[in-house]
């Protein structure tokens, strides 16, 4: 069940599209829409004697930030002002360091946080740490807009499970249950890594899902070197509107080391894809 999806949103240019697909979602589950507004503050000066040097000047900057901020917050509150459902905007201001931990809180008690791919060439570090605090962190659903067409509302009619035998594919399955059982096609797709041809996870997944009142079918795609590509592939051949998958890596402190499909899928993705960890 959704019922509250929280939308990242930082004044930039992709909050549209993300307000756009957090507001389709929320009409199609008559959700609350959350808006989490992070607002980075000014890093303070390294030594006090830098800080005595250049006060006037850092006023300033702090002045024209919370001027900025206010203008922000007023154009947010506006946009979302237009949803048909109920929504509010939670404003967040914190230093850089602090964003993984306050976006993971945030995310833990909604259904689903709605943000676009990072990791571009033009904008290697868009948004990087928020999907990334979010997916090691919440234990949430994750619905990555993809950098292509990112204001095209698909129909999410057919959506391919990229299954593996793990906790992070069965939390992922888990998160994505309310679109499985509204999608008239749920496909489970596995990938040869070499191991046994006739491994029982994905019938085991096509009863679990069976029994929730979701009709699968099994697909097993062979051998692909790249496993998001081959994941692509049959989103593209079966007209998939939503792909969803484990996400995997680990975290050391506040440096997150991401699986290379999980990063392929944040990147590259041709249609919105739910990650879980």
């Amino acid at each position: 069940m959704i019922k509250e999806i929280l939308v990242h949103l930082d004044g930039g240019d992709d909050d549209e599209s993300r307000i756009l697909h957090a507001d389709h979602l929320a009409i199609v589950y008559q959700a609350h829409v959350q808006g989490l507004y992070i607002n980075i503050l000014p890093e303070p000066p390294e030594s006090i004697s830098h800080y005595a040097v250049s006060r006037s000047l850092l006023s300033q900057h702090l002045d024209d930030a919370k001027t900025q901020c206010r203008l922000v917050e007023h154009a947010l509150e506006e946009r979302l002002g237009k949803l048909a459902g109920p929504h509010d905007l939670h404003r967040i201001d914190c230093r850089a360091a602090n964003v993984q931990g306050l976006v993971a809180t945030q995310a833990r008690t909604a259904d689903l946080l709605v943000v676009r791919t990072p990791y571009r060439i033009a904008e290697p570090n868009r948004a990087s740490d928020v999907v990334e605090a979010a997916l090691f962190g919440s234990g949430r659903g994750v619905f990555v807009i993809p950098e292509e067409d990112p204001l095209r509302l698909r129909p999410f009619d057919t959506v391919l499970v990229g299954w593996k035998d793990s906790r992070e594919a069965a939390n992922a399955v888990t998160q994505a249950m309310p679109f499985l059982r509204r999608a008239s096609q749920v496909i489970i797709a596995t990938i040869d890594n070499g191991g046994s041809k006739d491994a029982p996870g994905d019938r085991n997944l096509a009863r679990y899902l069976e029994r929730h009142g979701v009709a699968t079918e099994i697909r097993r795609l062979g051998k692909w070197d790249n496993i998001a590509a081959g994941l692509f592939n049959e989103a593209e051949l079966s007209g998939a509107g939503l792909i969803v998958a484990g996400a995997y890596g680990h975290s050391r402190l506040r440096e997150w080391a991401l699986g290379g499909v999980t990063r392929d899928i944040l990147t590259k993705t041709p249609v919105p894809a739910l990650l879980a960890h």
